[in-house]
């Protein structure tokens, strides 16, 4: 968990957002992390309420960010997808039937996230 790590995004991954749930996907069910942390940094863009957007597609980019902590992935492109759940409501019920496949160093991170409204 590198504390101090740099992420950016660019035109490329705002395009991949606005092509939909397929294209950003295929990116997150690949195997290149650096462009996994990039169109999750890039996404917080698009999930967070501050910003206005509202994709059509929303819940499905969400339900696809719990299979992204439960994958095989680095611990920082894990927690990039926790945070982005943060603009959501439980329940999640991917990560709380899958707790067996969450490391150690983030079970307390799934456990708050899928807790959050008891």
């Amino acid at each position: 968990m590198n504390k101090n790590r740099s992420v950016f995004y660019d035109e490329k991954h705002m395009g991949i957002v606005m092509k939909g749930i397929d294209a950003i996907s295929s990116v997150l069910k690949g195997t290149d992390m650096a462009e996994k942390e990039r169109l999750l940094f890039c996404l917080d863009r698009y999930l967070d309420p501050w910003f206005g957007y509202n994709l059509p597609y929303e819940a499905q980019i969400f339900e696809l960010i719990q299979y992204v902590v439960i994958s095989p992935n680095s611990i920082n492109v894990k927690e990039d997808a926790l945070n982005l759940l943060e603009y959501s409501n439980p329940p999640f019920p991917i990560l709380a039937s899958n707790l067996d496949k969450i490391e150690i160093d983030l079970m307390g991170y799934v456990q708050y996230t899928i807790n959050r409204d008891i």
